[in-house]
């Protein structure tokens, strides 16, 4: 849980240690657009990352809201639950259009932290769970999720609800590319090309 904390804001999303990126020329507007280009569900397939653990991510929009659920696999084909992440995000706006260098377009936006829900699915897990007091916690159970958001676990403290963060996101027909949650400082100006979400 500790590893999958330190990555998992790269990501509305999203998050992941992935090197191949696709990068913005500049800002083409600077007006805000609606989130209609974006609403929807978006899936990976399974995939496996650098920590050998598998994951299958779902991001779903509706209106200005925005729920990412990270499900984490004991096994390469996602096969076996082992716990999955749940966050919930308000407010989504879409705001200035940006050209890549391969002359594909995307947005900058911003979004608001709702809650950060955790779940363990598997009984070992659970164990594991309530004998570190994970979180603070000893009173894990199979199935149910705690929200975490501005709890401290370990060396990470997850974002206080109502958290305003910056995103950068690329649309490529019905694929899907994501730049990083940035909570201080400039829009992330580079999206993952190694994690593709697709339009279900």
């Amino acid at each position: 849980m500790e590893h999958y904390t330190k990555n998992i804001y790269i990501i509305l999303i999203l998050i992941f240690s992935f090197t191949i990126f696709s990068c913005a020329k500049k800002s083409d507007t600077s007006s805000t657009t609606t989130t209609t280009e974006v609403e929807g569900i978006w899936k990976t397939v399974c995939y496996l990352d650098s920590d050998d653990i598998s994951y299958i991510t779902t991001i779903t929009v509706s209106g200005t809201d925005a729920l990412e659920t990270i499900e984490a696999h004991t096994d390469s084909s996602c096969a076996n639950d082992w716990y999955k992440w749940d966050y919930s995000f308000s407010s989504l706006s879409i705001e200035d259009e940006v050209t890549f260098d391969d002359g594909t377009k995307g947005h900058k936006y911003t979004l608001n932290v709702a809650s950060t829900n955790f779940t363990p699915q598997s009984s070992s897990y659970v164990s594991t769970l309530n004998s570190t007091s994970m979180c603070g916690y000893s009173d894990w159970t199979l199935n149910s999720s705690k929200d975490l958001a501005g709890v401290t676990c370990g060396a990470v403290t997850y974002n206080l609800k109502n958290t305003t963060g910056k995103g950068l996101y690329n649309l490529v027909g019905n694929n899907l590319f994501l730049g990083g949650f940035i909570t201080t400082g400039s829009y992330p100006t580079t999206v993952s090309t190694e994690i593709t979400y697709v339009k279900q």
